[in-house]
């Protein structure tokens, strides 16, 4: 009996000691390593920038969850605010600290859980289930005394993580569970990355776009949420396309020999954009506008009012301005609204339109877009 008791003893200290080894094998360092770590940049999603300066190399996130390092300093100082001097004192206090994963010295963090006299690495604890927060006291967790959730999986509604469409593991500290979104289920590492890539202003339930239960959530839970701009806006170049200007002519008829792409800065040939859009351009001679014409709108933008045609009462389907006067127009000349139009003896054959004296309309302010003639826009029966 004493045999096989000690049998299984003795499976259980090999068994504990091969884990611990996987842990601490480690690959010769052949640059710099972090000073309260010991050990090289690693992932910058798990351990943060990788910051050198005055000799010194620390991992961002050891700087900050590190148990006794203050932070004395203005924000332009030394790391982040961490003073050199300070940085030396509590990686000479971790000398003297034993990591409970991998048995080695140099444990910074040790677990907040009253009487838990337990220390860690960083990246050993990371791979041992602790947990770290990244708000308030920047406190640290061992795997036994770590913040947890309830997660329910008879009332989970998806089997797979929504970010990454593969399978949820039943581990409970691979997952985390969305509190506005009780049926939601992410793996850890996506919700890191999406915070990591969204910023503090952008992070919001993927769900249902909640933005105060689901961040304070995720803090809690050890998720590492940068108050900074997203990724996406520190990109090189991300909104340079905005700064150009449009530089095409988009009339139906183009008549300028070189072509709609070209223009000249000033003249018949002057390209005009929309004054609402600026997304649309037309040569001054290509809509027939004006020479002092400056303002100018395209067909999406110009008033709905302005481009539906006029029907008299009891007309049947003839209606009392032609409706091929409106296929035809392309832009209105806005400074027609201040200016007076061009006479009835201006006004085009009766191939295109019927003259106003021949029609049964009455004028009323409705610009004619490529002729700049102001044509009626609503209709009565003539007596």
């Amino acid at each position: 009996m004493k045999t096989i008791i000690g049998k299984k003893k003795e499976h259980q200290r090999l068994r504990k000691s091969a884990k611990t080894r996987r842990v601490t094998q480690r690959k010769p360092s052949s640059g710099p390593v972090c000073r309260l770590c010991l050990q090289e940049p690693g992932d910058p999603e798990k351990l943060g920038e990788f910051l050198q300066k005055h000799n010194l190399s620390v991992h961002y996130f050891c700087l900050i969850l590190s148990s006794k390092l203050p932070q004395r300093g203005q924000s332009n100082r030394g790391f982040h605010g961490f003073l050199p001097e300070d940085i030396k004192k509590e990686a000479a206090r971790a000398s003297r600290k034993i990591c409970f994963v991998c048995k080695k010295k140099g444990a910074a963090i040790n677990c907040q859980k009253d009487q838990c006299v337990r220390n860690f690495h960083l990246p050993c604890g990371q791979e041992r289930g602790c947990l770290s927060q990244f708000f308030g006291e920047y406190k640290s967790f061992c795997e036994k005394h770590r913040p947890t959730q309830d997660i329910r999986w008879e009332n989970v509604g998806e089997e797979s993580c929504v970010l990454c469409c593969e399978d949820l593991s039943q581990a409970s500290v691979e997952n985390i569970q969305s509190p506005c979104c009780s049926q939601t289920i992410y793996h850890r590492k996506c919700i890191q990355k999406y915070a990591h890539t969204s910023a503090k202003h952008f992070f919001k339930c993927p769900h249902c776009n909640n933005r105060e239960e689901f961040p304070q959530e995720m803090l809690r839970m050890g998720i590492h949420i940068p108050d900074r701009d997203a990724a996406w806006e520190l990109e090189p170049g991300a909104f340079s396309e905005l700064y150009q200007r449009y530089q095409h002519c988009d009339a139906p008829i183009c008549v300028y020999e070189q072509g709609r792409d070209s223009f000249e800065d000033e003249g018949r040939w002057r390209l005009i954009l929309c004054a609402t859009c600026g997304s649309h351009g037309t040569h001054r001679d290509c809509s027939s506008l004006r020479s002092n014409c400056k303002k100018w709108e395209c067909e999406e933008c110009a008033p709905a009012a302005e481009a539906t045609d006029c029907t008299p009462e009891n007309s049947g389907d003839i209606p009392c301005c032609s409706s091929t006067f409106h296929q035809g127009a392309f832009c209105r000349d806005t400074s027609l609204e201040q200016n007076p139009g061009p006479s009835g003896t201006d006004w085009p054959g009766s191939s295109s339109l019927e003259k106003p004296e021949s029609s049964g309309c009455r004028m009323r302010a409705h610009s004619w877009r490529s002729k700049g003639v102001k044509i009626t826009k609503s209709c009565k029966k003539s007596k």
